[in-house]
């Protein structure tokens, strides 16, 4: 996943996330996760915040004694080898820490959710998905996807939506090839906790949140993994008109009438960017397409908000997301409560 849109005063140039998540290609026997050598070391407890510990240790090595012959007589000398500094960093890591400095991306493809297959984490069942004609729940966790030409598809109730004026909720992909301690399957079914922060894309000053987004908190439910972003990427937010990136079979599968455009505005990467765009989608994906711009602020004041920046921290799933989901880490009474998350408007 590769993510971003650069605003120019004449044109908006998207790079938005390419969401070549697991879930259109997986099965059981086929994802992998290729994490580094710290990060691996997580994956037993699923999320596990990064700490770098640095540790400086001085070495005194013993004098060195040297003896040396010279006919006719012998002769030995001493020499100080002077201290040698020796530091060493290592990373731990800790399931309650908050993430500092992450940034966003948004996407809705209808592809079968990675962590709806089974064995995916440690959850008391995996993340439901509904069959692409009728929009029932499937029971058989092993029906392919959409994407693939299966029947399994993204339920239609997977989008984001408000709690408070403060508050949204939503499902989103977890990536997993940076520093934040996102290691991939183990995170299905972990909530996260996001609170939206003011800055910028360093490569030109770009994006980031917007002044009306900064200090908003969302909390999200990990349903779906992407293996291929780096970096400060952290999470992939499922909203309805955000781009179908990689796979744009699904939608036009799952909503009979809709060319695979109407999902996202024409634009596979980035999606619509305007409100009126979402006239283009489905009923039922209406509303959660114009969140992005009522909540979420999408591109406004000059090109904010855009691919926002978050801390994060993982927390006790609510239960307005468990419902939807029907999933629920097997840890997840171990995390604390989102204050006000059980409010509904």
């Amino acid at each position: 996943m590769v993510a971003g849109v650069r605003l120019g005063l004449t044109a908006l140039v998207f790079l938005v996330a390419s969401r070549q998540h697991a879930a259109a290609t997986d099965s059981p026997s086929t994802t992998t996760a290729e994490a580094s050598t710290a990060v691996t070391t997580a994956t037993s407890s699923g999320f596990l915040a990064p700490t770098t510990i640095t540790t400086t240790t001085t070495v005194e090595p013993a004098p060195a004694t040297m003896t040396t012959t010279a006919e006719p007589t012998t002769a030995t000398s001493t020499t100080t080898v002077p201290p040698v500094t020796e530091t060493t960093t290592t990373t731990t890591f800790d399931p309650y820490a908050t993430v500092k400095g992450t940034w966003t991306t948004g996407y809705w493809d209808c592809c079968k959710p990675s962590c709806s297959w089974p064995g995916k984490g440690k959850v008391k069942k995996p993340v439901m998905a509904c069959d692409v004609e009728t929009g029932e729940i499937l029971y058989d966790a092993n029906e392919p996807s959409v994407c693939q030409g299966g029947r399994a598809a993204t339920c239609k109730n997977s989008k984001p939506f408000n709690v408070s004026e403060g508050l949204s909720m939503g499902f989103a992909a977890a990536a997993v090839s940076g520093g934040h301690g996102l290691v991939g399957d183990a995170n299905c079914g972990q909530c996260f906790e996001l609170k939206f922060i003011e800055k910028e894309h360093p490569e030109g000053q770009w994006g980031g949140a917007g002044p009306a987004l900064v200090g908003k908190h969302m909390v999200v439910q990990v349903t779906n993994i992407g293996y291929d972003v780096t970096g400060d990427h952290s999470f992939d937010i499922m909203i309805p008109g955000a781009g179908q990136g990689a796979f744009s079979n699904g939608c036009s599968a799952q909503f009979q009438g809709f060319s695979t455009g109407d999902f996202d505005c024409d634009t596979r990467f980035g999606g619509c960017t305007e409100r009126s765009g979402c006239d283009r989608l489905p009923a039922e994906l209406q509303d959660a397409c114009r969140w992005r711009y009522d909540w979420y602020h999408w591109l406004e004041n000059n090109g904010k908000t855009n691919n926002p920046y978050v801390d994060f921290r993982r927390v006790r799933c609510p239960t307005q997301l468990t419902e939807l989901s029907g999933s629920v880490a097997e840890d997840d009474e171990l995390f604390p409560k989102v204050e006000g998350a059980e409010l509904r408007l």
